[in-house]
């Protein structure tokens, strides 16, 4: 009983397992707040870019929107894998708005990577868009909205701490200088 010899030992051996998950999972915390605040800015800069567009001098055009969404995994980087990134998927809704009628998805544009992902805004050009419920939706009004699907997936603890899981992140802005017309989907 009044050998204690080990007991340093065994109580730096029990706790440096704990100390090592410890240290593992924070890496992966960190790296999933980082992840989901790039996300959050590419929704952000997909939706406003397209409403800065002057319909009467210089409207939106196709090849404005493709090097929009080839931007998107420098803008992911250094955790994105390249254009054909299969963890990032972005869509870009143009949504209107007339008289007492729903809401109608006017186009879309769809890129940015390879996820299989389906708009929450809707997918059918002319049908009715849902737009989130915390947005009142005007008559006469239009919005661009950009929705960014990510998949996370934990590099060190993968399943101990954090399990895989999709981030979602949309953001909503008004054409600034006119209605964004003549544009046509790409989806």
């Amino acid at each position: 009983m009044r050998c204690q010899s080990g007991v340093a030992s065994v109580e730096f051996a029990l706790s440096l397992t704990v100390l090592m998950i410890l240290m593992l999972g924070s890496i992966d915390v960190s790296r999933c707040f980082l992840i989901i605040q790039k996300v959050e800015r590419i929704a952000s800069t997909v939706a406003d870019i397209p409403t800065q567009s002057n319909p009467n001098s210089s409207p939106l055009t196709t090849s404005q929107m493709s090097q929009l969404m080839s931007a998107v995994t420098d803008m992911m980087s250094p955790y994105s894998q390249g254009v054909n990134d299969p963890n990032i998927y972005v869509i870009v809704s143009d949504v209107t708005k007339s008289g007492s009628n729903s809401p109608v998805l006017n186009w879309q544009y769809c890129g940015g990577g390879t996820l299989s992902a389906t708009s929450n805004v809707g997918s059918t050009i002319g049908g009715t868009a849902t737009i989130p419920n915390s947005f009142a939706l005007n008559s006469g009004e239009e919005i661009v909205i950009g929705e960014v699907f990510y998949n996370f997936t934990p590099i060190i603890a993968n399943n101990t701490i954090i399990s895989s899981f999709q981030v979602y992140r949309t953001s909503i802005f008004v054409p600034r200088l006119g209605a964004i017309t003549g544009f046509s989907s790409h989806c």
